[in-house]
């Protein structure tokens, strides 16, 4: 079997919603990042055999965000492209699909990528609206289930999660700034030093030059009091503002090759593809199912959660991911060691661009792993709809 490698991987800055980044469709952050990533390791593109690219929302002006996205980066019209949608899980699917066409032979090089932005997200309305009703124009709901019962929203998702795995608001809010502090760390340590692109709006006759550089998420002056003044957002419920992801702008993509391929290339790659696996869940725990795909992939492996150095888990609520890590302790018999999860911080202070979370915590894994001269680094996400989706990475 090839071993299927990483050489490298960047990221945009996650804009807020309506923040800097507004002006970009999801297409253009995924161009921005895949740009910079040929630029950076000098590859000509006719190399590249295809991109996978992740989103949950789309494009509104191209069905394939994916090959709009290749042809912006400069790709040549020969380099195929696949988009690749399971909601927040989507860039880590594309990781995984990636891998498995590797492994079947048909490619050795391909640029995975994954994008979003809440600040373009468009919706989608009927042409075949019967006639003579008088009835206005009205965009279809977006659904994640066929059951009226397991289709709803995700906060409502946490606060059942919160009730079934006995978390407390308590928890959740102490979980939350856990993940503030953390991700104010990594902004001033240097640890995004060499993940983050910065980028450059240019100037027009009214306006000056732009540069978006660092994420613009992130609330550092987050305190404890702050988070317990915060309402939540059903009545009795934990999920608040303070303790749930953003919906944000941004894009990420990595180079991956068999190692024969980045050998011939001259490169040193970062990290090994070692597994990756996907489950089903009841959609209205949706978020647990990072749990499910994260022991489906240790077990497949013969390893333990002790063994694995880093585990990055897309933060989607605090209530979800503490949920997530008592169902691995329950289905494990081992105690998760939380110095090895979030290390970084994560999506509750970062920001949750859909299909770039993927690329980011893939990102902040291997390069984890190289800071800590760790082995194993496990990525998840739970997926609207009732998915989990895993990769498992080994630090070369």
């Amino acid at each position: 079997m090839k071993n299927i490698v990483i050489v490298d991987g960047v990221r945009t800055p996650f804009g807020r919603l309506g923040g800097g980044l507004r002006q970009f469709h999801t297409a253009d952050l995924g161009a921005m990042a895949m740009t910079k990533l040929i630029e950076r390791n000098a590859l000509d593109p006719k190399e590249i055999d295809a991109v996978y690219f992740g989103t949950a929302n789309g494009d509104a002006r191209c069905p394939n965000p994916g090959r709009y996205a290749s042809l912006k980066a400069g790709f040549p019209y020969e380099t195929s492209a696949v988009a690749v949608e399971i909601q927040c899980g989507s860039a880590i699917a594309a990781m995984n699909h990636a891998a498995y066409r590797i492994m079947a032979g048909d490619a050795d090089c391909i640029v995975v990528a994954g994008a979003e932005s809440f600040s373009q997200r468009f919706f989608k309305f009927s042409t075949s609206q019967e006639p003579y009703k008088m009835i206005p124009p009205t965009a279809f709901p977006s659904n994640l289930a066929p059951a009226p019962e397991d289709n709803i929203i995700m906060i409502q998702v946490s606060d059942l999660m919160a009730k079934k795995w006995g978390i407390s608001r308590e928890e959740s809010d102490a979980y939350a700034l856990r993940s503030q502090q953390l991700s104010a760390a990594a902004m001033t340590n240097g640890f995004l030093d060499n993940q983050v692109i910065p980028v450059v709006i240019p100037a027009t006759k009214k306006t000056p030059e732009i540069v978006v550089d660092k994420d613009e998420h992130p609330r550092p002056q987050t305190t404890a009091e702050g988070l317990a003044k915060l309402k939540p957002i059903y009545e009795g419920g934990v999920t608040t503002a303070g303790n749930a992801s953003g919906r944000n702008d941004g894009g990420a993509a990595l180079l991956v090759m068999t190692e024969e391929k980045a050998k011939a290339l001259g490169y040193t790659p970062i990290a090994r593809w070692v597994a990756g696996a996907d489950v089903g869940v009841d959609p209205k725990l949706m978020g647990i199912g990072p749990a499910y795909s994260n022991m489906k992939v240790l077990q497949k492996m013969g390893l333990k959660p002790s063994d694995i150095d880093v585990f990055e888990c897309n933060e989607a609520f605090a209530a979800q991911n503490l949920g997530v890590i008592r169902e691995m302790e329950k289905m494990s018999g081992e105690t998760i060691n939380m110095d090895n999860w979030n290390p970084n911080g994560g999506a509750i202070a970062f920001g949750h661009p859909n299909g770039a979370s993927g690329g980011r915590i893939s990102l902040a894994a291997i390069r984890h792993l190289e800071n800590t001269n760790g082995k194993y680094g496990l990525v998840s996400s739970c997926c609207g709809g009732g998915i989990g989706v895993s990769t498992l990475f080994e630090r070369i």
